[in-house]
């Protein structure tokens, strides 16, 4: 009867439970978990001019590339000769920079701790190996950290108050680089259409040739709708701020006619939840 009792109890360590057979678990060859059994290998990297050792658990379960890499057969030499299992035989990663790999591998190994957070910079480098890797939960990671708050600015009475400087150049280069989606690069074009000071030399060249045409047909554009506001707008734009409400519904809707932007979801919007930009002009 204790018998019975004992191999009911499901609090009861395995080894002090009896089965139905009435043979002691602790007495049967424990069976592998099947998804926290880890048979991890550590595997040394050459990035630049640096060495990395590490798991490879973190990099083939994230990287369909890196997935693909470890899942290759390997030759019939011996595993200490096999390339990254020693310094004189790292894997070399060509065209990573050591800020992007070690940028990775901290995001990996500490971004589960309190307070874990990075640089604008880093998360561009994050950005940068997590495109060409294909992380894609690190790459969408990167893209919320990087113009996430920008989205969550968007709100015109936000905007004209004093608002920290950003580089809405850099932030549409890195887009168009990475092939970050249109919508996150609302703000930057919305702020350099409204912005006075036309579009330096060495702006333009961090540039697409095709961006800097939609941006020049956008800036000509709004100021052509906002010289001389409509009469229908005329008693509403008698404060600062009504005008600028106005003059912001303006250039965005001409920014979500240009580009490609007219229905998608915002950052921390749930996946496949499109939203409707507004476009009140």
């Amino acid at each position: 009867m204790m018998a019975s009792l004992l191999a009911q109890d499901p609090t009861m360590p395995n080894d002090e439970r009896t089965v139905k057979d009435g043979t002691s678990a602790s007495a049967r060859i424990p069976s592998r978990h099947e998804e926290f059994y880890f048979t991890d290998e550590m595997t040394v990297f050459q990035v630049e001019n640096r060495l990395f050792r590490v798991h490879r658990h973190f990099l083939a379960e994230n990287s369909l590339v890196f997935s693909s890499m470890f899942s290759l057969p390997r030759g019939p030499e011996a595993s200490s000769a096999a390339e990254g299992a020693s310094d004189a035989k790292p894997i070399h990663l060509a065209g990573v920079t050591e800020l992007e790999f070690e940028t990775l591998l901290r995001y990996f190994y500490k971004s589960m701790h309190d307070g874990f957070s990075l640089p604008q910079t880093s998360w561009i480098a994050l950005l940068s190996i997590s495109h060409r890797y294909e992380f894609l939960n690190v790459r969408e990671r990167a893209i919320r950290e990087i113009y996430g708050l920008l989205l969550h600015q968007q709100d015109p009475l936000r905007q004209s108050l004093p608002q920290p400087p950003q580089d809405h150049v850099l932030l549409i280069s890195v887009a168009e680089k990475y092939d970050v989606p249109p919508q996150y690069m609302i703000p930057s074009l919305v702020a350099l259409v409204m912005r006075a000071q036309p579009l330096t030399e060495d702006e333009v060249a961090r540039l697409s040739a095709l961006n800097v045409s939609r941006l020049a047909q956008a800036r000509e554009n709004y100021v052509r709708r906002t010289i001389i506001p409509p009469q229908t707008q005329a008693g509403r734009l008698n404060t600062p701020n009504s005008w600028f409400l106005w003059a912001h519904s303006v250039a965005k809707g001409i920014v979500c006619n240009i580009w490609p932007v007219q229905e998608h979801a915002p950052a921390g919007s749930p996946s496949g939840s499109p939203v409707v930009l507004p476009i009140v002009i």
